[in-house]
């Protein structure tokens, strides 16, 4: 397409439901570009080229053989479209060598926002090539300096080379920053104030972050949902996964209010229906009662929370262990649901192994028990003190060792 006043008419096409969000959302932001349609699998791609024409289709398929039947297919139906083809190992697939005579771009999944733009940009200009690449920068710098730049292209005399716009260092920077803005915008404000009950709670995130997070969700009849989770991943990828995954729990929990097990079942099937790879979430949901003190509650493969109370009593600690798998692990997964009751005076602790796994110079572990030793001893302390003593106590355990994961944590308590 040469340089005019008219809009760039692009398509999209994507089989699975949150990256073809992913992709118009950043298309939108796009300036001189007008969607004119999105497809959801390889059919439907070339049925909407052939009713629409675009310039351009942007195409992210599971099966790669499957995309590159279908690019072939639509280049010999619609002419001119232009097909960028989004691929997880563009050098590991020799197949791509067959499209060398096709209008076909090829562009890697693990770019980041800036890099996509850049070649889009790019793309939109260049005169048409048999088989272009753009791939990830590289953050190692023992690489040599092309390898660097983020580009790699078919061994052809005619191929095109697309410069990555910035250093790896810089671009890391920047998806950490995005994910970081990513993780604070789900976040709560600030806990909820319920007659009752007075709640404190916290994210700390390290230097790449995790995808913990937390949520206080108001469901019916003075009932509260409490999520504390955390996504298997790093980076920007776990941002995404964790604003789906609090997203999914927000929707379910409002349609199964009194049933956290149901909740955790619609949750898993649909991150396995909406993501692909291989992250999944453990998550704590509890429906609290606010009038009983009952707490209804599963445990996806999270760390147990703990019911504290008198530290003088018989049994003053009560632990909330797993009860089904990690979400996002398996189609079987199956979550059971318990039920405990918080007395007057009693805490509840739900934090992330960001606090259990933190670990000192000589590689020992904060654990479990430096936690419940700490929170028996301040239990006459507000929640809020007892949150920043837990925190402080973890920053002085691990000293100097850079942290290497994010910390969530809630306290709560019954007010007698």
């Amino acid at each position: 397409m040469s340089e005019s006043n008219q809009p760039l008419r692009v398509t999209t096409a994507c089989d699975q439901p949150i990256f073809l969000r992913g992709m118009v959302n950043v298309l939108q932001t796009i300036k001189g570009v007008q969607l004119v349609g999105e497809a959801q699998n390889g059919d439907d791609a070339f049925q909407l080229c052939k009713l629409t024409q675009p310039d351009l289709l942007l195409l992210d398929l599971k099966d790669a053989l499957e995309a590159r039947k279908i690019a072939s297919a639509i280049h010999q139906e619609c002419g001119q479209v232009r097909i960028i083809l989004l691929h997880s190992c563009p050098d590991e697939d020799p197949g791509l060598e067959d499209l060398a005579a096709e209008r076909l771009f090829v562009i890697s999944r693990d770019v980041s926002e800036e890099e996509f733009k850049a070649a889009f940009d790019r793309v939109r200009r260049e005169p048409l090539p048999p088989v272009l690449r753009v791939e990830a920068a590289p953050s190692d710098p023992s690489l040599p300096k092309s390898s660097r730049a983020g580009v790699s292209t078919l061994k052809s005399p005619t191929s095109s080379v697309v410069t990555a716009p910035a250093r790896a260092g810089d671009l890391m920077a920047r998806e950490l920053y995005m994910a970081g803005k990513i993780q604070a915008d789900i976040l709560p404000e600030k806990a909820p104030v319920l007659s009752g009950w007075d709640i404190s709670a916290e994210l700390e995130p390290a230097r790449e972050t995790s995808g913990d997070f937390y949520d206080f969700i108001p469901l019916t009849q003075q009932k509260w949902g409490l999520v504390i989770a955390d996504v298997s991943d790093k980076g920007m990828g776990a941002a995404l996964f964790m604003a789906l995954s609090s997203s999914l729990m927000r929707t379910y929990a409002a349609r199964f209010p009194t049933l956290p097990s149901l909740t955790m079942s619609a949750v898993n099937e649909r991150i396995l229906t909406d993501t692909r790879g291989s992250m999944f979430v453990t998550a704590f949901f509890g429906i609290l009662e606010q009038n009983t003190g009952r707490l209804i509650y599963t445990n996806a493969g999270h760390p147990p929370g703990y019911i504290i109370g008198n530290p003088h009593g018989k049994n003053p600690i009560q632990a909330l262990r797993t009860t089904g798998m990690a979400l996002g692990a398996s189609e079987t997964g199956r979550w059971t649901q318990k039920i405990v009751k918080l007395a007057p005076s009693d805490l509840l602790v739900l934090y992330t192994d960001g606090i259990t796994e933190a670990a000192n110079p000589d590689g020992v572990m904060f654990g479990e028990d430096r936690l419940l030793d700490l929170v028996l001893s301040n239990t006459h302390r507000s929640v809020t003190d007892i949150k920043h003593l837990l925190l402080e106590e973890v920053h002085t355990f691990v000293g100097g060792t850079p942290r290497q994961d994010d910390i969530a944590l809630i306290v709560l308590r019954r007010e007698a």
